[in-house]
Formats: structure tokens, sequence, C-alpha cells
């Protein structure tokens, strides 16, 4: 098995509802913004991925979000294949900082590995809190996202895609 990892800078990132923020800013090192309080918003990143690799599809075992946040939370994150939902996680509190290291806050394990068809896109939800000064909500920073992509090394010689037509057959 081979293992890619496959990584972008936070200022990929694209604000659902950016009428829910206070702030938004692009800086050398990420995204920083502030809700307004109590609002919300989904957070949208797209991730390089290598969906074919030595004639082989990839796949995917797991997505990180390197973050901070001060007075909001990560509520839910959702891994997509082009427009197909391939995990949900839901009913989170993700809050703290999680910039610099991986951990269990910022990393997402699929249950299974997923074989990529089209493209990986993370998508978040962030709940900004309330009651700070001058009206503004939940503060974060987004540094990067990644993916940890893998394909087997040695698979039959019917199974290598050999070309455009079979990959739109659906094979």
């Amino acid at each position: 098995m081979t293992l890619y990892a496959s990584w972008v800078h936070g200022n990929t990132l694209t604000v659902e509802s950016p009428e829910n923020l206070a702030r938004v800013g692009h800086f050398g090192w990420g995204v920083d913004m502030e809700t307004i309080s109590f609002k919300e918003t989904w957070i949208h990143i797209p991730l390089p991925t290598p969906v074919i690799v030595a004639d082989r599809r990839t796949n995917l075992l797991r997505v990180f979000l390197l973050f901070s946040s001060d007075g909001g939370r990560i509520k839910n994150v959702h891994v997509y294949d082009g427009s197909s939902i391939i995990q949900e996680f839901n009913d989170l509190f993700l809050e703290g900082e999680h910039l610099g290291a991986l951990n269990i806050q910022n990393t997402f394990n699929l249950a299974h590995p997923h074989t990529v068809v089209w493209g990986v896109g993370i998508s978040f939800f962030y709940a900004g809190g309330g009651g700070f000064e001058g009206g503004h909500g939940g503060h974060l920073i987004v540094g990067a996202a990644g993916g940890d992509f893998f394909h087997l090394n040695s698979i039959p010689e019917s199974d290598h895609i050999t070309g455009i037509d079979h990959i739109l057959s659906g094979g």
C-alpha cells in the first residue's frame, strides 16, 4: 500500500453565509474570522485530490482540519466526493487551539476507506457564541486542511484503469 497526503492552505476556504461574519481576513498563515453574535455558517474547503495514481483509483482514509476557535465551536464536519456525501461527523463540540499538531479534535477518520471518484471537499458548520464586546461572536482561524489517501501497490492487471472510457462507464 502506498500512502499519499494532500493538503491545502486555509486561504482556499469559502464561507457559505458571509453575512453572518463580522470580519474575515486572509493572511499568509491562514484565514482569521469572527462571526456576529449567535450567528452560524457552513464553511467549505476543497482538497487537492489524487483521484488516479499509477492507473489505480485512490482511497481516502481520513481528513484533517487545522483550526483555532475561541468563543464558538465546530458542530459538524461533512466529507464529500464531488456532490456525494462520504461521511458526516455530527454533534461535535470542537473548540480551542488545534493549529500546530494533529490530534483527536482535528482528525476525522472515516469508518471505511472511500474509493475516490471526483474530488474531496470538507464542509464544516461553525456556530459563533455571543456576548462579546461590539457584538462579535466566535473567533475562528483556519490554517490548513488535508487528507490521507492510499492505493494498493499490486492489483490484478484486469483492475487497472485503462482509459477515460472505463471511467465514464462507471468502472
